[in-house]
């Protein structure tokens, strides 16, 4: 591969509502567009997920932004190479966001140039025709969380995970899933309790939830082997497993174990395709996640979800539920709470240049001609 010209967009999305979890919230998203140009006049998209302050990793926006501009971009635009993964050869100790846009953008030109979608073609897997959505909701008033519920049930969706933090007592909880016993039910702490809330968490194992997703805040997972074995809930790992190391920490713990696939998180499609293919291996159960991102990232999140093996629906909600409109062509929807997957080539479907440009605050044009 040759890339001749690179462009890279700081894009800001204002969002329809304030999105609350334990750790923060979120009104407008600031997230990093990268644009690669070929000689043969092919172009592909890819998106860095960080946000603008280190709530969920310590990576953010200002990181991500600096080591592509000094590093990454200078050091693509000088190599030739025969696919985008070797990419994770040429830089030590990567930022794991701002190398996936890079590294996805890449891909999606190189599954163009090859006329191949580019999951299916990755996976060499033939993907679903369509996938359910599962929702996300923030923390809110009782009130509008059920009022949110019923919205959501309306709209087709089957499987809802719920935004907790210590201050969200388990009376809530046992409150929905008696009233709603046609939900799945999961929940996500995004590690705001501590060790010793342990009973409270096990007071929520009687529920029969899908999984509780990052409950403690902890250091090194092995602090988890010390838990008890008698735990029926699946505990499911997000931000705590960002490398194929701490994966396989979860084959070592006394209780079920699931997986939150982020493309971004793991550093790219390189490390998320080695991810999947462990958990398939070990009997740990995966499922796809989200970042509010925009449809350029998000739609690479829908086809994994349409891969073999998903323990259960995704994070994966219409474009719309967060942004009046989104970057790409068509935007991803769920009428009666399921999506036809699209497989066009690369990404699998375009991006709308001139929304994206509407969107861009600021943007960098890097070039080189041999």
């Amino acid at each position: 591969m040759i890339i001749e010209k690179i462009t890279m967009f700081h894009v800001q999305l204002p969002m329809k509502f304030n999105f609350k979890t334990a750790k923060g919230s979120l009104n407008l998203r600031d997230t990093i567009i990268i644009k690669v140009e070929s000689p043969n006049g092919l172009s592909g998209f890819g998106e860095v997920v960080a946000f603008t302050t280190p709530f969920y990793t310590s990576e953010t926006f200002a990181d991500s932004w600096k080591i592509l501009e000094e590093t990454y971009l200078p050091e693509i635009l000088q190599k030739e190479f025969s696919h985008p993964f070797e990419i994770h050869e040429f830089f030590r100790n990567p930022l794991p966001m701002a190398l996936a846009g890079l590294e996805n953008a890449l891909l999606d030109l190189y599954f163009k140039e090859r006329n191949k979608n580019l999951i299916a073609g990755l996976f060499q897997e033939k993907l679903a025709n369509k996938i359910p959505r599962g929702a996300v909701l923030g923390q809110m008033s009782d009130e509008q969380t059920i009022k949110e519920i019923d919205q959501l049930i309306n709209s087709g969706v089957k499987r809802i995970k719920l935004k907790i933090s210590p201050q969200i007592v388990t009376d809530l909880i046992k409150k929905l899933v008696k009233r709603y016993p046609q939900i799945t039910f999961a929940l996500d702490a995004n590690r705001s309790f501590q060790l010793t809330d342990w009973p409270v968490i096990k007071e929520l194992d009687e529920l029969g939830l899908a999984c509780i997703e990052e409950p403690f805040d902890i250091k090194d997972l092995s602090e988890l082997k010390l838990l008890t074995e008698n735990f029926l809930t699946p505990i499911c790992f997000d931000e705590s497993v960002q490398d194929l190391e701490s994966l396989k920490i979860l084959t070592e713990l006394p209780f079920q174990t699931m997986l939150n696939v982020k493309i971004g998180r793991l550093g790219g499609l390189y490390q998320t395709q080695k991810a999947i293919e462990f958990c398939r291996q070990h009997q740990i159960g995966f499922w796809i996640g989200s970042m509010v991102e925009s449809g350029i990232s998000k739609i690479l999140h829908v086809q994994l979800a349409a891969l073999s093996g998903n323990a259960m629906a995704g994070d994966l909600s219409d474009s719309k539920h967060y942004f009046d409109i989104d970057l790409i062509q068509p935007e991803i929807a769920f009428p009666n709470g399921w999506m036809t997957v699209p497989t066009g080539i690369g990404i699998g479907l375009s991006v709308n240049e001139t929304l994206l440009k509407g969107y861009t605050v600021n943007k960098l044009i890097m070039t080189y001609f041999r």
